[in-house]
């Protein structure tokens, strides 16, 4: 057999055969012939040229997703929730406005962004999908309890709250974006929770019936934005007490 039709030997480093091309492989086997011991040795080669191909995929996404990150900007929490006094709940960035920041970014750096979801145990699983030009992509998954949704939601507003919810912290996560508060400066201290966080146990509260504004006392806050970031294992302890006893 000749050279071109040499399986590559155990030690060799592919990605350093960059010669290696599948149409001359198949001119090559063409040429000579197809046998039994032939059409092995393509299949080989094509494997090889296949995982080359993937490795190469991979380094260019490391690279414009490095790329992406240099331009990627902090998103601000602008829109309110309102108590039913009227009062602010808290604050957070609509996925519309994430998406209205980090799209013309994704676009610029080759990226498209993409999400399923399943419904499991009464949450919602939002998977956000990265990929890539060159093929080569990544998904990030962020679990949210279905809940009553804002005050006076119907069920279906409930279930599509808690669907962009998800989308929007699959998103984040997936691109490491922060979002920021340019009204708490306790929070640029990095002495509150989260806005995940924030929203989460308000959501809690109120699937436990609990006491708002007692809740809100314990936590030593005025609003769920404004909860300590040390007290936050210690809340989430309590509401997991009064989960368990409602089962």
């Amino acid at each position: 057999m000749n050279k071109e039709l040499q399986v590559v030997k155990q030690g060799d480093d592919p990605v350093a055969r960059p010669q290696i091309s599948v149409s001359d492989m198949l001119e090559t086997v063409i040429a000579k012939g197809i046998t039994a011991e032939s059409v092995g040795v393509m299949e080989k080669l094509v494997g090889l040229y296949e995982r080359m191909e993937e490795k190469k995929a991979e380094q260019n996404f490391a690279q414009a997703f490095v790329a992406l990150q240099a331009d990627v900007p902090n998103v601000q929490a602008t829109k309110p929730v309102p108590n039913n006094d009227g009062t602010i709940r808290y604050k957070y960035a609509p996925f519309e406005d994430l998406m209205a920041q980090v799209g013309p970014m994704l676009q610029r750096h080759g990226f498209t962004v993409s999400f399923s979801s399943e419904v499991k145990d009464n949450r919602i699983i939002t998977t956000c999908t990265l990929q890539h030009i060159g093929g080569h992509k990544r998904s990030n998954s962020f679990t949210v309890r279905i809940g009553s949704g804002p005050p006076k939601a119907t069920e279906s507003q409930a279930d599509g709250a808690a669907a962009t919810y998800g989308k929007r912290f699959a998103l984040t996560d997936c691109l490491n974006v922060v979002v920021g508060h340019l009204d708490d400066d306790a929070r640029a201290e990095g002495g509150c929770i989260t806005e995940a966080q924030a929203i989460e146990l308000d959501r809690r509260v109120q699937e436990t019936n609990s006491d708002t504004a007692r809740f809100l006392k314990y936590a030593g806050a005025k609003t769920f934005a404004e909860i300590p970031a040390a007290k936050y294992a210690i809340l989430n302890e309590f509401l997991q007490k009064k989960e368990r006893q409602g089962r």
